[in-house]
């Protein structure tokens, strides 16, 4: 599994019922598109921080707008993050 599955795979588990109608691929946008409100991103956050055992600075959650946003801050901060997927 690719960290982008893995991001996704978090973020689908957090998503709330009617949310998990919505596709989510690396260009979605999470709040515009998906309809994830902040207490839900704060969830998937939270899912990511537990599975691969990092903290995500808070400063950085406006930045974390799509799928790929989120790999890249998570590749740029954790290089080695791949080797925690599982």
């Amino acid at each position: 599994m690719t960290l982008e599955e893995k991001v996704i795979s978090i973020i689908c588990s957090n998503l709330e019922k009617d949310e998990k109608k919505i596709k989510i691929t690396s260009n979605t946008n999470l709040k515009n598109d998906a309809g994830i409100d902040s207490f839900s991103m704060i969830m998937i956050i939270n899912g990511m921080e537990d599975e691969f055992n990092i903290t995500i600075n808070e400063t950085d959650y406006a930045k974390l707008k799509t799928v790929s946003d989120i790999v890249r801050n998570l590749m740029e901060k954790y290089p080695d993050i791949e080797k925690n997927i599982k």
